[in-house]
């Protein structure tokens, strides 16, 4: 059972270069989670796709639903797919690479002009060689998978020599801030991590399995990297049969875990601890009905009151920071409305119940967190 050691990748190389020279035309192979391992010399047309996917060693997430709709992960035959103008595609050819039953890549080809069955099998041997060196079966790559989680969890766990491990063997790189991403799976989290291990990626992050969700460290320079990630990250779910739900961004652990389940909470798809806003006083308390009471009394008084619809509209007033021109626009209404509904709040809490910071500040908390129960669950205001 082979791994892409480095003679492997230059014979891979040589073999793609030489099926190009042979069709007259471009030629990748890819891993199944259509990572580029070689690409070869440019020979006939192009398009932006090929280009991009060379570039990034990973294709443009965008077409991957696409192409993976004409069963190129369960095909044993080869498969044509048609040129798509909206994601700069011309038609291609990709043949599946199998040891037994196991899919262990894809050879890539544009088929501008179409490509005869005899032309394509012309280059049997090529391909046959090809099988056997991306050979990359899950015993190695779960090994590798192994060592990455461990890695993880001893660095989540504030091991500062597994930090300097990671960063030695150049599984992190030793540039850029730590960033943790807790991502809901819906799949096989095992079978996602040993995608996620496979050593083609821009810069080099550590995946672990966590039972319930799947957990990234990265050490992003800016935002850029971090959506090349997660672009990565869906790219290996889909090619596993994994769906991904939601994520939450933060430096650590147990912050990311809780923009995660704001995130779920919220129905939104990551929430990240940077741009979490008045979400962060909600660390460490569960996101239940009973912290909203119990962190506004105020908020009990409005939910009670039979004129309880004030509520939504006092939380849009904090939401846009008090500005009564703001806040009357959002809700589509008169600014005379919207003072009206303010002065029957202070009937409600006290005349000065929205004068005091602090009670505020819980107050706008509190109704954040029902806003988003009350939309989840349908609880009653």
């Amino acid at each position: 059972m082979s791994k892409l050691t480095a003679p492997n990748l230059s014979r891979i190389q040589d073999l793609a270069d030489e099926v190009a020279k042979e069709l007259q035309r471009s030629v990748e192979v890819t891993t199944p989670s259509i990572n580029v391992i070689a690409a070869s010399a440019q020979l006939g047309a192009i398009d932006s796709h090929r280009a991009a996917s060379i570039l990034d060693r990973t294709p443009p997430p965008e077409p991957i639903p696409w192409m993976l709709s004409f069963g190129i992960q369960d095909s044993t035959v080869p498969v044509r797919l048609p040129a798509n103008e909206d994601y700069g595609m011309l038609p291609r050819v990709v043949v599946p690479l199998r040891r037994g039953a196991d899919l262990v890549g894809h050879v890539w080809i544009i088929d501008e002009p179409a490509l005869s069955d005899a032309a394509l099998s012309s280059v049997a041997p090529q391909l046959n060689t090809l099988t056997q060196l991306v050979d990359e079966r899950d015993a190695p790559l779960a090994a590798r998978a192994q060592v990455l989680g461990d890695l993880a969890r001893d660095i989540l766990a504030g091991d500062e020599s597994a930090l300097a491990a990671a960063r030695e063997r150049d599984f992190l790189p030793r540039d850029g801030e730590l960033l943790i991403h807790r991502i809901d799976v819906d799949g096989d989290l095992m079978q996602l991590a040993i995608e996620l291990a496979r050593p083609l990626r821009r810069r080099p992050f550590l995946a672990m399995d966590s039972h319930d969700s799947l957990v990234i460290i990265e050490s992003p320079r800016d935002a850029e990297d971090t959506k090349v990630l997660i672009e990565a990250v869906v790219s290996a779910a889909l090619t596993a049969g994994t769906a991904i739900g939601a994520r939450g961004s933060a430096p650590t652990a147990r912050r990311a875990r809780f923009m995660a389940d704001v995130a779920r909470l919220t129905g939104q798809e990551a929430m990240d601890w940077a741009s979490a806003g008045a979400w962060r006083a909600l660390l460490g308390w569960d996101l239940s009905p009973a912290t909203v009471r119990a962190l506004s009394p105020d908020v009990g008084l409005l939910l009670d009151d039979e004129r309880n619809s004030y509520w939504e509209t006092l939380l849009v007033y904090f939401e846009h920071a008090r500005n009564v021109s703001d806040t009357a626009a959002a809700l589509y209404i008169h600014r005379a409305t919207l003072h009206y509904r303010l002065d029957r709040v202070r009937e409600i809490l006290g005349a000065q119940a929205l004068d005091d910071g602090w009670r505020c500040a819980a107050l706008h908390v509190a109704l954040k967190l029902h806003a988003a129960l009350n939309r989840r669950y349908n609880l009653s205001s």
